[in-house]
């Protein structure tokens, strides 16, 4: 964490997003755009540095090089569409401000925070670049977040506890597991009750088949060898037993990082931008003189 805080790229975060509010407290009314502080009276200047600001709000980015392109791609309709958008904006943004609606609006004010924090979110995200030294550690430390749990398939025979309790669903099932001798995986369908999910389950999750059966089932899957001619049990589940074949378990993997590389890119910078979020907050928190008094009025 100490070694973050040294990084030049956080202190100029920092100091922009300070800079940015001391700013915003010696402006005139607030604006929606980056433009100087409106005057209610006068007319609604639109020019081509208002038109990129204007764009760039509105899709939630920041990148003048690409917002340039597209306003110079516009064709003559679309252009006066957008003017004609910016200038309903402004029209009705200034009539607001001469009503004096901005005024003790609780939703205003929790715009303007946004806009803060998403400023301040959006010029961190650029800066963060990993090296691979750096991506490497950052996976190595998170091992247990990438591991992909062990798949199944198999076929089941269920023998139904509703029919006589669980003890009589045993005893089916123990007297069944003989004749099964020499059954394959497409003979289950044969015997037994009905399931209320599936007969055969192929490649799927430890989660979703403990969510079909129960824990203590797939435990019991996982000490038996998978084999296309053996069958097994008789395994209990919360809705009776069950005599299974197994035929496929895949082991506990963690892919290598140049598989999923992008996903752990992924992780690294949300954890790294919330950091670098949490404390440029700070900053700017601790540039005011915070007083508190809990005493209730007299």
């Amino acid at each position: 964490m100490f070694r973050f805080l040294r990084q030049p790229l956080l202190h100029f975060l920092i100091i922009g997003a300070l800079l940015f509010v001391i700013n915003g407290r010696q402006s005139n009314p607030v604006s929606t755009d980056s433009s100087p502080a409106v005057d209610s009276q006068g007319p609604i200047v639109v020019d081509r540095a208002r038109l990129l600001d204007y764009m760039q709000y509105q899709a939630k980015a920041f990148e003048s090089d690409v917002f340039n392109q597209r306003l110079d791609a516009m064709s003559e309709q679309e252009r006066q569409t957008l003017i004609a958008d910016y200038v309903r904006e402004q029209a009705l943004y200034r009539e607001a401000l001469r009503l004096k609606l901005e005024k003790g609006d609780y939703i205003i004010k929790q715009r303007l925070v946004q806009k803060v924090e998403f400023l301040i979110e959006n010029t961190a995200a650029d800066t963060i670049n990993p090296s691979d030294e750096e991506l490497n550690n950052f996976y190595q430390q998170r091992l247990a977040d990438y591991k992909v749990d062990p798949v199944y398939s198999f076929t089941h025979i269920f023998l139904d506890a509703e029919k006589g309790g669980m003890d009589e669903a045993k005893t089916k099932a123990a007297k069944l597991l003989p004749k099964l001798a020499g059954k394959t995986f497409a003979d289950a369908s044969q015997y037994g009750d009905r399931f209320p999910f599936l007969q055969n389950y192929i490649e799927r999750t430890r989660d979703f088949v403990v969510n079909n059966f129960s824990a203590g089932f797939v435990d019991a899957l996982d000490s038996s060898a998978p084999s296309t001619v053996q069958w097994y049990g008789p395994f209990a589940s919360r809705y009776g037993y069950h005599l299974v074949m197994l035929v496929q378990r895949t082991a506990v993997t963690t892919p290598p990082l140049e598989q999923i590389r992008a996903r752990v890119l992924d992780d690294f910078r949300y954890e790294a931008l919330a950091r670098k979020r949490e404390v440029a907050e700070e900053a700017v928190v601790a540039g005011y003189d915070v007083q508190i008094n809990l005493e209730p009025k007299q």
